[in-house]
């Protein structure tokens, strides 16, 4: 044998490992494809139902590390790699118990998409067919965090008592803007009075053009101003009303805004020009039932040529004309010593007073809270445990996307 033969077998023997190293290669790659494909094909018929995409990735982060509820994060992509969403698998204990949610979350983090409840027990679930269907329904498109509305109902706790108006006759009352403003929007107002005091008050408009409320465009951003959302400063401006009693003590300015109500930046003329109204009609005991039966408002909600109604007193006349005739000769009046407030009637509370927007969800201060929805309505505590995973997975977007809360 010459050393051309053991050459030329070298050379033979290196060429067969190379195709061996490249057949077996081939077969490895081969099978991680296919198992790669068998692992997307199982997360599609897993989560296809919540987002469908074309690859889902298992998210590798050491944020999960400070959220221990969120189980798992997936990240999914359509068929140009572009990302389409995120997909949350959230068990938590809440006051109902455990609690275990997979939901479906858009890319910016801003939006919930999708949610199911996974139930241990199937004999007994958390919520029906019918009624997950219907939280779908509530919670499709959202911007998150979210909060039941009847959360919003926060009770008032405060050393200072005011005093109500006098004259106002116990019921609902509605008012609303002769014609939209320049933004589109017709204004109107509802209010409540019980025991002669104003307990609650809801300001908000309806687009002419596309029928949609002004609160909900805020929330969805169809509807934008300074500070916080329209919806927010509505609901500041409300609760305070409902605190001081009086529209004077919100100490509207010439320009039709307010400086001391945290929070509140918008013009505020509108409003107090439809709660005034509101308070007549209280003690004219004309209620939102007539108002909108007199003709000022049609089945579509849509403005009337004439919409000012003439306020019909109630059948105790003598009762209403003392009140009324009271009311104007003297509005109660009190110094800062006597009710905690400076300036006497501009609404600022010192001291001790609680602040109304105080109030969290979830340890969501209520400023953050971007949607409410009313739930499933027999199941208030479970509605509110549902919502307490997605807003759990909102901590983490917002970690993890770097957001300022």
């Amino acid at each position: 044998m010459t050393k051309s033969f053991f050459k030329g077998l070298t050379w033979r023997a290196l060429l067969a490992l190379l195709l061996s190293l490249g057949f077996l290669f081939t077969c490895l790659m081969r099978s991680r494809k296919d198992g790669d494909a068998r692992e997307q094909e199982h997360f599609k018929q897993e989560y296809g139902s919540l987002l469908l995409a074309e690859e889902y990735r298992a998210l590798k982060t050491d944020v999960l590390k400070e959220h221990p509820d969120v189980k798992a994060v997936y990240s999914a992509y359509d068929n140009t790699g572009k990302l389409v969403g995120y997909i949350l698998d959230v068990k938590m204990n809440t006051e109902i118990g455990e609690i275990h949610t997979q939901m479906s979350i858009s890319e910016n983090g801003e939006n919930i998409l999708n949610i199911r409840v996974l139930d241990d027990d199937p004999q007994s679930p958390l919520f029906s067919a019918l009624e997950m269907e219907e939280v779908r329904y509530q919670l499709q498109d959202k911007r998150i965090p979210v909060g039941i509305r009847r959360e919003r109902a926060v009770d008032v706790v405060s050393p200072i008592e005011y005093d109500p108006l006098l004259g106002l006759h116990d019921g609902v009352y509605f008012a609303q803007a002769e014609k939209a403003g320049k933004d589109g929007y017709l204004d109107f107002c509802e209010m409540e009075v019980r025991g002669g005091r104003i307990v609650r008050v809801e300001w908000d408009a309806k687009n002419e053009q596309t029928h949609t409320n002004r609160s909900a465009d805020s929330i969805s951003g169809e509807y934008k101003v300074s500070g916080n959302i329209w919806a927010e400063q509505s609901y500041r401006l409300c609760n305070y009303l409902v605190m001081v009693q009086d529209p004077v003590k919100l100490a509207m300015k010439s320009d039709g805004q307010t400086e001391i109500i945290d929070g509140v930046t918008i013009p505020i003329a509108p409003f107090v020009e439809l709660v005034n109204q509101c308070i007549e009609y209280s003690r004219t005991s004309y209620t939102k039932d007539q108002y909108l039966a007199s003709g000022s408002e049609d089945g579509n909600g849509e403005e009337n040529a004439d919409p000012t109604p003439t306020p019909v007193p109630d059948t105790n006349t003598t009762e209403t004309t003392a009140a009324l005739e009271t009311s104007q000769a003297a509005e109660p009046s009190h110094t800062s010593s006597e009710i905690g407030v400076i300036g006497g009637e501009d609404g600022v509370v010192t001291g001790d007073a609680t602040n109304v927007l105080s109030e969290s969800i979830d340890g969501i201060p209520m400023s953050e809270i971007r949607s409410y929805i009313d739930g499933i309505t027999d199941k208030p505590e479970e509605s509110a445990a549902l919502l307490s995973t997605v807003n759990q997975a909102y901590k983490f977007m917002r970690e993890y996307l770097n957001w300022v809360g």
